[in-house]
């Protein structure tokens, strides 16, 4: 009998096909694995986000949600997939196989936690790389410190003071004098013991402000100058005081006093008196800002040409004033917004270029940076980051041998601006960055503290950077030098 011979289909275990004798036909195996795409994804450190460095397989067809940001310290944050720009957010469809990478300029090379905040105080850098910062803050602690900390992040001692810490200053033998809000001054010798402290003031029962910076400024003979009820010269080696110079009776100094090349001393007592002092202490002379409402919370600059440069405040506004060496106004600068005030102190670029930071004002202005010309004329403004519009900024801008203009404000971020003004990089590192500027080593690491968290303590940085110390200029930082010593022609 004849019949029709069929065979059941038939799995071949080898492939991935039924085959059916009775049609001649292949089918695709309805059990066979999807088809699956490789996902390699390379994360920088200093960046958060998803999804990490990894190698993964990922189905044919899937949807893949990446996000990335810049960690605290990090900046130029990059990401690219399979090589092309692409946002720091978004998705990828799994049709093939993708390189995604994220990348970033990690600045912070250390970070060493402090019990309480860096707020006033800038740091000041021995001869031996020693860095040294004061730490505390007016109506949240009663107490601060001076700390020395090795290059590497770590502390070599911390030395305790009865108030809050101002920026410390270096003598010429590696003593580190510094003030505290009381205006006691401390000489600690360089291995972390007290060789004296002065607090034979004249009116004991003078008026202690509760903002400004008063640092020491040191004399080519070492002679240590600080400022209370008037300005006191004191003797290095034992703090006894050689003079004191106030002809303003009942006034007191809310700022650091500067020496000139000739040694003159320049300080305003009460709010708008500016003297100039001889090493002797005896006047030279004396000029008053321009309306007695008037105050500076800052510490001068002088320029190659003897010009003293100051910042000044008063009712709704501020100015810069410039002096010539015999007193006379040089000119004078209006500073644009009501309550943007001046409290952050002046500093010179290598081309004469004077730079100076403002707070945030009223009705919702933003902190800036403002660039003028030797003649007082504005170059550029760099308005802060207008998200924050209650950031003050502080800080005095610290001026890099690549002309790079750093400074910090109380939104937490450093910023590094390129000459002309324009923003190079920003990066966050704590909740605030208040009086502390930047120091800069030869070998581009900037040295500046913060404030952080409502908590106030604080972190001392150590950040990367393109400048390999500061700009040949006359005033290029903060009390002028590495050491904070406030005067002129310091190596």
């Amino acid at each position: 009998m004849k019949h029709l011979l069929r065979i059941a289909p038939l799995i071949i275990l080898a492939g991935i096909y039924f085959l059916d004798i009775s049609c001649g036909k292949k089918h695709k195996n309805p059990y066979q694995a999807p088809t699956t795409y490789i996902l390699i994804s390379e994360v920088d450190s200093g960046i958060g986000g998803w999804p990490p460095t990894d190698t993964r397989d990922w189905f044919e067809g899937d949807t893949v949600n990446y996000i990335y940001w810049l960690e605290h310290g990090s900046t130029n944050l990059s990401v690219l997939l399979d090589g092309d720009a692409v946002a720091d957010s978004g998705s990828i469809i799994m049709l093939s196989d993708h390189l995604l990478q994220a990348t970033c300029d990690v600045k912070v090379k250390w970070k060493l936690f402090l019990d309480k905040a860096v707020y006033y105080s800038c740091p000041a850098i021995g001869d031996d790389g020693t860095i040294y910062v004061g730490t505390g803050i007016f109506m949240m602690t009663t107490s601060g410190s001076l700390w020395a900390v090795n290059p590497d992040g770590t502390v070599k001692w911390s030395y305790p003071l009865d108030y809050n810490a101002y920026s410390p200053a270096i003598g010429p033998d590696g003593t580190i004098y510094i003030e505290d809000s009381y205006n006691n001054a401390y000489a600690v010798t360089p291995q972390g013991t007290l060789k004296w402290k002065f607090n034979d003031f004249e009116n004991p029962e003078h008026v202690k402000y509760d903002v400004g910076q008063r640092v020491p400024a040191i004399g080519a003979d070492g002679t240590v100058y600080v400022v209370a009820d008037g300005l006191y010269a004191l003797n290095p080696e034992n703090g006894n005081r050689i003079w004191r110079f106030n002809p303003r009776a009942g006034g007191s100094c809310r700022q650091s006093p500067v020496i000139g090349a000739d040694g003159t001393i320049y300080v305003t007592i009460h709010q708008d008196d500016f003297f100039a002092v001889n090493p002797n202490g005896t006047q030279k002379w004396h000029t008053r800002l321009d309306h007695d409402y008037e105050m500076s919370f800052t510490s001068p600059a002088i320029d190659d040409d003897g010009t003293i440069y100051l910042g000044a405040e008063g009712g709704y506004y501020s100015w810069i004033y410039a002096f010539n060496p015999d007193s006379t106004l040089k000119w004078k600068y209006s500073v644009d917004g009501k309550y943007r005030h001046v409290r952050a102190s002046p500093t010179i670029g290598s081309d004469g270029t004077i730079y100076i930071a403002t707070k945030a004002g009223g009705d919702n202005l933003t902190a800036k940076v403002i660039a003028l010309t030797p003649s007082g004329t504005e170059k550029w403004q760099y308005v802060v980051d207008p998200m924050h519009v209650a950031d003050d900024c502080y800080t005095t801008p610290s001026v890099g041998a690549d002309g790079m203009i750093y400074f910090g404000a109380e939104n937490g971020h450093i910023y590094a601006l390129n000459p002309d003004g324009t923003l190079n990089w920003t990066s966050q590192l704590e909740y605030g960055i208040n009086w502390s500027s930047a120091a800069i080593t030869s070998d581009g690491t900037l040295y500046i503290g913060t404030s952080a968290g409502t908590s106030y303590q604080g972190n001392l940085y150590a950040l990367r950077s393109s400048s390999m110390g500061y700009a040949s200029s006359p005033w290029p930082r903060f009390r002028h030098d590495n050491k904070n010593t406030g005067r002129y022609g310091t190596n």
